[in-house]
């Protein structure tokens, strides 16, 4: 399999993605303020990922598939020193709006070009990329350690150091440009919109658990940092899993991983919620691989454009599924189980030959 270095930016841009998670007190206290704005720093970087995925494919068609990579990533590290360096509230906003925006060049161009280079083994080397965020998604959620070791500016600018490197290690990559036309691939559309219900109640999941075992079940469970490592650590074995779509039908193995990593919410209920979160990390992160495989299949680097596609419809329509799961209250679980099952049933209309 080829792309290692690759994998090694994918665990630094991951780690991104959530090292600011444990910080966010330390923030509000340094800032000072209020705690319901806590959750606009979460949400400045999907804003930022999520809005910019299909406008990073297009500057990918024109800039090349590795310059936009790279591109990425030295955003990332500008904005890891600059949160790590911010004065002001706002400024943390934006820079981590920023992060999010080198991120979206990041994502698509990395899988697309792993896509490339592993054209005979694409749901291997994509579910891999999928557990390599897990594994940087574990690191992130610890990088706490750093903060109270060496303090937030320091451990900021070894996060930003460290993007950097990943960035410096992918210059060898190709740089090849993708065909915007692409982009009018009805596949992509569909396979988009049929798994945002398995993208979405994995983030329902890692998120709510927690406050649910707290008022709903009474329960006192493990601090959300430790709940969230758990499902990413199960999230990185699952990805592992990505060669079996090398191996038999896809589009089978992707119902049987979304049922897998979706019903196991209701034991969310139930003293076997650890159970739950278990299977559900390992089959839908298995999902979630397959999904990035059909999309990419045949298409080779113009994978990109069809990824992000896939991707910003996965965070536009599952995103929605926490304010929902948040209105159920206590049926939260059969609520976002049955939501994030329905849109499967518009894989019947997908046209590829897996």
């Amino acid at each position: 399999m080829k792309g290692y270095s690759i994998f090694f930016a994918r665990i630094i841009y991951a780690i991104s993605w959530f090292y600011l998670a444990p910080a966010i007190p330390y923030i509000i206290l340094t800032f000072k303020v209020p705690l319901n704005l806590a959750g606009l720093i979460p949400f400045s970087f999907f804003l930022g990922s999520g809005s910019m995925q299909i406008p990073s494919a297009f500057i990918s068609s024109k800039l090349g598939s590795r310059n936009t990579l790279v591109l990425g990533l030295f955003i990332m590290s500008l904005s890891a020193f600059l949160i790590g360096v911010s004065k002001v509230f706002y400024q943390i906003l934006v820079f981590y709006f920023m992060a999010g925006v080198g991120a979206s060049m990041f994502f698509s161009t990395g899988a697309a070009i792993l896509a490339y280079l592993n054209e005979k083994k694409v749901s291997t080397a994509l579910g891999v990329y999928n557990s390599m965020f897990a594994l940087g998604g574990i690191i992130g959620l610890n990088w706490i350690i750093l903060d109270e070791k060496l303090g937030f500016s320091i451990s900021s600018a070894i996060l930003s150091i460290l993007t950097i490197l990943a960035a410096i290690v992918n210059i060898n990559k190709p740089n090849l440009k993708m065909n915007w036309k692409i982009i009018k691939d009805k596949n992509s559309f569909i396979i988009g919109v049929a798994s945002a219900g398995v993208w979405g109640i994995y983030y329902v999941v890692g998120e709510l658990f927690p406050s649910f075992a707290k008022f709903y079940l009474g329960i006192q469970i493990l601090q959300s940092s430790e709940f969230t490592s758990i499902l990413l650590l199960s999230s990185m074995f699952g990805g592992l899993l990505g060669f079996l779509g090398d191996r038999m039908d896809k589009i089978k193995l992707l119902i049987i991983s979304s049922l897998l990593g979706s019903i196991p919410a209701l034991l969310l209920y139930t003293k076997y919620y650890i159970l739950g979160i278990i299977i559900m990390g390992l089959f839908n992160e298995l999902s979630i691989s397959i999904v990035y495989a059909i999309a990419s299949i045949g298409k080779g680097i113009n994978s990109g454009i069809s990824l992000a596609e896939v991707n910003s419809l996965n965070i536009l329509i599952g995103s929605l599924f926490e304010p929902i799961g948040s209105l159920a209250g206590n049926m939260i679980w059969v609520v976002t189980t049955i939501l994030s099952l329905i849109p499967l049933i518009l894989l019947k209309k997908l046209k590829v030959n897996v």
